[in-house]
C-alpha cells in the first residue's frame, strides 16, 4: 500500500493557511485535491481511503467559494459574530465536514501504522487522534454558542481556543510529516 503522505501534508497545509490578497493565495480546493491524490494511490477496497476520496472530492467543489471570500467574514473586531448569515452557516458546515475528513484520515493512519512494527509511532498516532478529535469537537461545537455570550468573554474565548486549534493542526501536520519520512513507508 503506497500512500503519498507528502501530498496529504501539503494538502492540509493549504487548507490550514489562509492568505487573502483579493483571492486566497493558498486555495482550499487545491489542498483537498492534494489529499485526494495522496490517498488515491492506495489499494482498492480500503474503506477509509474510499471515504477520504469521497469527502475530498466533495470538498474540492464545495470549498470553491473560499478562494474569493475570506472565511472570517461576518465577524467584528473582537471576533463576535454579528449575525447568523448564510456564510456563517456555510463555513460552519465546511468546518464540520473537514473534521469528519480528518477523522477518516486518522483512521487511515491508524490502519497503516498498525502494520508497522514501530510501537512508538502507533502510540503517538493513537494519542494524537484522541487529543485532536476531542478538543476539535469541543471547539467546533462551542463556536455555535459564542454568539450568545458577552463580547468581553468572546475575546477571552478566542484567546483560549485559537492557540489550541492552531496547536492541534500543527500536531496533526507534524504526524503527517513523520509518516512521510518513515523508512518503512518509503
Amino acid at each position: 500500500m503506497k500512500v503519498n503522505f507528502n501530498r496529504l501534508f501539503w494538502g492540509f497545509i493549504l487548507i490550514f493557511l489562509e492568505i487573502h490578497i483579493f483571492i486566497d493565495l493558498l486555495p482550499d480546493p487545491v489542498g483537498y485535491y492534494l489529499i485526494f491524490s495522496g490517498v488515491n494511490a492506495t489499494t482498492k477496497g480500503n474503506r477509509n481511503a474510499d471515504r477520504i476520496k469521497i469527502l475530498a472530492s466533495i470538498l474540492i467543489i464545495v470549498s470553491i467559494p473560499t478562494v474569493v471570500v475570506q472565511q472570517t467574514v461576518g465577524m467584528n473586531a473582537v471576533g463576535h459574530i454579528e449575525a447568523i448569515s448564510l456564510w456563517f452557516i456555510y463555513t460552519t458546515i465546511l468546518a464540520i465536514v473537514k473534521l469528519i475528513l480528518v477523522f477518516f484520515v486518522f483512521q487511515f493512519i491508524m490502519e497503516i501504522v498498525m502494520t508497522l512494527s514501530d510501537e512508538a509511532l502507533i502510540k503517538r498516532s493513537s494519542q494524537a487522534f484522541k487529543v485532536y478529535m476531542v478538543l476539535m469537537l469541543i471547539i467546533t461545537f462551542s463556536h455555535s454558542f459564542v454568539m450568545n455570550i458577552w463580547s468581553d468573554l468572546v475575546a477571552a474565548y478566542l484567546l483560549f481556543t485559537i492557540p489550541i486549534s492552531i496547536g492541534l493542526e500543527i500536531m496533526f501536520l507534524v504526524l503527517l510529516r513523520k509518516l512521510h519520512k518513515h523508512e518503512a513507508l518509503q
